[in-house]
C-alpha cells in the first residue's frame, strides 16, 4: 500500500482536509526566504501516534508537523523545537474541572519554549488532542485544550512574536482564547501519514488552504447540543447588553459555525438564477450562479447550497444544506456552478409521519458557509392541479396530456426552456384547444442530448380521439423557437407525435 501513487493520494487529502480559522493580517502564508529562525514547539508538533492508530496499517512512515517545517526551512532557516508541555498532565482529567498549579519541571519546559519563541521570528505551536482524549470511551467533561496546552500557548504569545497556532484534534475544541489573541490558525484534525508535509505546505504558501469544518465549533460545552442544521429558536439568544449593568446571562453564537473556512484569496458570488422559478414536488429546479477568485493567488472554495421551508406546517431546519462543490479557481477566473433541486431537499416528515413536499416558498441561499450566505433566492412549489390551472390560464389551451412524463408535460408552456417534457419515438404531447380554436401555427424549442436530427409530426383533431398529421418534419436546431405553419382548421386538441427516441421539448408556443 506504501508506495509513490498512495502517498501522493494522502498528502492531497491532508491539504484539502485542512482549515484556515483564522489569519489576521495575514500573517500566512510565511516567507521562508524572510525568516532566520522559527520556533516550535506542542505536544502534537513532532507526534505521529495519531497517524498510527488501530484504525490503519502500523507499518507507514509519517511526517510529524517538526520534520515538514523542518524540510521546508532546510538550508533557509533555524528550526528551534522543544516540547513545551506534555498532551495531558498528571491530574488530568481532574484537572478540567479544577486547576493544579504548574510543577517546577513543567514550568521549566514552557518557559524553554518561551525562550525559543524570544530568539525566533515566528512561533508555531501545535496543540490538540489525541488517543488519551479522543476516540472510542474517550468523552470529555470540556471541550478546552487538556493539561497546560493554554498555558504553554500563553506563554509563547507573551513572547510578542507572532504565532501560529496549530490544531490536530479529533473533536471540535472551543480555543476561545487563541481565536481572541492569536493571529493564526490551522485546524489539522488528524491529518494522516503526510500531515506533517501538508502543514508545512501551507504554512509557508505552497498550498492554499480551502477546507471547510464539516462540524460546528462551539464557545463552550454550555451550547451543547450545538449542531448544524437546527431549528429556530434551540439556540435563542438571551439579553444583549454585558456588563456589571446589562442583561446578558449567556454566551451566543458559535466559535466557527459549519462550513467555515478561510483561504490565502477572496471569492465573489454572483447572478443567481433559479429555473424554472415554480415547480410542482415532484419537479426539479436548477440553481446556477458564478463564483470568482477575486484575490492574487490560485484557490479552492467550497460553494454551499442550503435552502429553508419559510412556512411550513411542522416546525423545520433554519437551513438544509442542499448541496456542495469545491472547485479551483485561478486569480481573475470565474466558474458557473450547477446544483439540482429536487423533493429529497424540500421534503418533510409532516405531523402523520410522511415525507412530504408541501407547497409555498422556499429560500434558496448559496455562500461560504452556514452563516456566510452570500446569494439569496426564492423558490416557489405550487400544488400539481394549481399549476396546471395557472399555465391554462396564460394560453389558448385547457389541459395538457402526455402520454409519459406527464409531471413535465404543463411545463412546455411555462415560458422556461429549462423545464423539459422528454420523451422517445410513439410518445406525444396532446393540447385541448378552447373552444373555437383555429390553430395554424406551432412555435416549439426542442431539445436533444445528442444532437442529432429529429423527426416530429404536428397533428389536429375534431374530436373522437382520430388525429390527422398537419405537419411533418424534421427538427436540427435544438434550443430556440423555430415556427412550423401549416394550414389551420378549427380544432378541439392538437398533439406533437415524436418519431425518433429521446427527444425533449422545452416550450411550446400555439398561435392562431
Amino acid at each position: 500500500m506504501e508506495n509513490e501513487a498512495n502517498e501522493a493520494v494522502a498528502l492531497q487529502a491532508s491539504r484539502e482536509s485542512i482549515v484556515l480559522l483564522k489569519n489576521t493580517d495575514n500573517t500566512l502564508p510565511l516567507n521562508i526566504d524572510k525568516i532566520k529562525k522559527i520556533a516550535v514547539c506542542g505536544p502534537n508538533a513532532d507526534e505521529e501516534g495519531y497517524a498510527l492508530t488501530h484504525y490503519g496499517p502500523l507499518a507507514v512512515e509519517v511526517t510529524t508537523v517538526l520534520e515538514g517545517i523542518r524540510e521546508k526551512a532546510q538550508g533557509k532557516a533555524e528550526v528551534l523545537y522543544t516540547k513545551g508541555c506534555d498532551l495531558v498532565d498528571a491530574h488530568w482529567p481532574e484537572s478540567e474541572i479544577m486547576e493544579y498549579p504548574l510543577t517546577p519541571d513543567e514550568q521549566a519546559e514552557i518557559d524553554r519554549a518561551a525562550a525559543n519563541a524570544r530568539q525566533a521570528d515566528v512561533a508555531v505551536v501545535v496543540l490538540g488532542g489525541g488517543q488519551r482524549t479522543c476516540g472510542e470511551n474517550k468523552s470529555r467533561t470540556s471541550l478546552e485544550l487538556p493539561g497546560h496546552q493554554l498555558k504553554l500557548l500563553q506563554a509563547v504569545q507573551a513572547t510578542g512574536k507572532p504565532v501560529i497556532l496549530i490544531l490536530i484534534n479529533g473533536r471540535p475544541l472551543s480555543v476561545n482564547w487563541a481565536d481572541k489573541f492569536v493571529p493564526a490558525i490551522l485546524e489539522a484534525w488528524y491529518p494522516g501519514s503526510k500531515g506533517g508535509t501538508a502543514v508545512a505546505d501551507i504554512l509557508f504558501g505552497d498550498y492554499n488552504p480551502g477546507g471547510k469544518l464539516t462540524v460546528t465549533f462551539p464557545k463552550t460545552v454550555g451550547q451543547i447540543p450545538f449542531n448544524f442544521p437546527y431549528k429556530p429558536a434551540s439556540q435563542i439568544d438571551g439579553g444583549k447588553n454585558p456588563g456589571p449593568d446589562g442583561n446578558m446571562s449567556r454566551i451566543n453564537g458559535a466559535l466557527y459555525p459549519f462550513g467555515y473556512g478561510l483561504s490565502y484569496t477572496t471569492f465573489e458570488y454572483s447572478d443567481l438564477e433559479i429555473t424554472p422559478k415554480v415547480i410542482t414536488p415532484n419537479q426539479k429546479a436548477t440553481v446556477r450562479l458564478k463564483v470568482t477568485n477575486t484575490g492574487k493567488r490560485a484557490g479552492d472554495e467550497v460553494v454551499q447550497l442550503y435552502t429553508r421551508d419559510i412556512l411550513s406546517s411542522v416546525t423545520t431546519y433554519e437551513k438544509n444544506l442542499a448541496g456542495f462543490e469545491r472547485i479551483h479557481l485561478k486569480p481573475g477566473e470565474s466558474k458557473e456552478i450547477v446544483f439540482t433541486l429536487d423533493r429529497k431537499h424540500l421534503e418533510l416528515l409532516n405531523a402523520d409521519m410522511k415525507w412530504t413536499v408541501e407547497p409555498g416558498e422556499f429560500a434558496i441561499m448559496a455562500g461560504a458557509s452556514s452563516e456566510d450566505i452570500r446569494l439569496n433566492g426564492i423558490l416557489t412549489v405550487e400544488d400539481y392541479q394549481a399549476r396546471l390551472q395557472a399555465l391554462e390560464s396564460q394560453n389558448p389551451v385547457s389541459p395538457v396530456t402526455a402520454s409519459t412524463d406527464m409531471e413535465n408535460a404543463p411545463n412546455v408552456l411555462d415560458k422556461q426552456k429549462n423545464t423539459v417534457w422528454q420523451g422517445n419515438k410513439g410518445d406525444y404531447i396532446t393540447f385541448a384547444l378552447k373552444n373555437g380554436s383555429k390553430i395554424n401555427e406551432v412555435a416549439i424549442a426542442f431539445k436533444r442530448d445528442n444532437g442529432l436530427p429529429a423527426e416530429f409530426e404536428i397533428q389536429l383533431s375534431g374530436g373522437g380521439g382520430q388525429f390527422l398529421t398537419v405537419y411533418s418534419g424534421t427538427v436540427s436546431q435544438y434550443g430556440e423557437l423555430i415556427s412550423y405553419p401549416f394550414k389551420g382548421t378549427t380544432a378541439s386538441d392538437l398533439r406533437i407525435l415524436l418519431n425518433d427516441d429521446r427527444v425533449g421539448i422545452a416550450e411550446v408556443v400555439l398561435k392562431e
